[in-house]
């Protein structure tokens, strides 16, 4: 079942969108309450400022999880996860905006954080906020909404993404 057979599986059946898993081919996506961990974890950095870089950022309100970021970012984790690949530019070119519009959200600004090999929340949003891009990403005051998914292909690789947005007018 290749992953536009997941989309669909996603969207007709009544499960929450973060929770589907594509086990047939070995593929798996992680429950809600750890989706949610991650986004947890990021208000928590951002409730107090940091530095990210040499650039200090004062601390900014929480982000609302938001149903289609986290779409975006169980489809964008396994696509990495099914194809072996960490990279914004999903294996079929599109980049994090595309794949916003193409879900439906109307934004004006958003952002991604991606990572690999993680194997906890705690981990991935410490091991962002050691990076300068994603540590900004986190910290970005423009950002009201974000929503956060997970893959694993296999026991060995874990693919994580959480996509950061700011709505437009609809």
């Amino acid at each position: 079942m290749g992953i536009t057979a997941l989309i669909v599986f996603i969207f007709l059946l009544p499960l929450p969108a973060c929770s589907a898993a594509h086990k047939s081919s070995g593929w798996y996506s992680g429950d809600h309450a750890v989706d949610k961990r991650v986004l947890e974890r990021v208000n928590e950095a951002r409730v107090k400022g940091r530095k990210c870089g040499d650039k200090y950022y004062r601390a900014v309100k929480p982000l609302l999880w938001n149903e289609i970021l986290g779409q975006a970012a169980l489809n964008h984790s396994l696509d990495m996860a099914e194809n072996n690949f960490l990279s914004h530019i999903g294996s079929g070119g599109s980049d994090p905006g595309e794949r916003l519009s193409k879900a439906g959200y109307k934004w004006t600004a958003y952002g991604e954080c991606i990572g690999k090999g993680y194997q906890t929340p705690e981990e991935t949003v410490n091991g962002w906020l050691k990076s300068e891009m994603h540590c900004r990403n986190i910290m970005n005051p423009q950002f009201k909404e974000a929503g956060a998914a997970f893959a694993r292909s296999g026991s060995i690789r874990t693919y994580w993404t959480v996509v950061f947005g700011t709505r437009g007018p609809e």
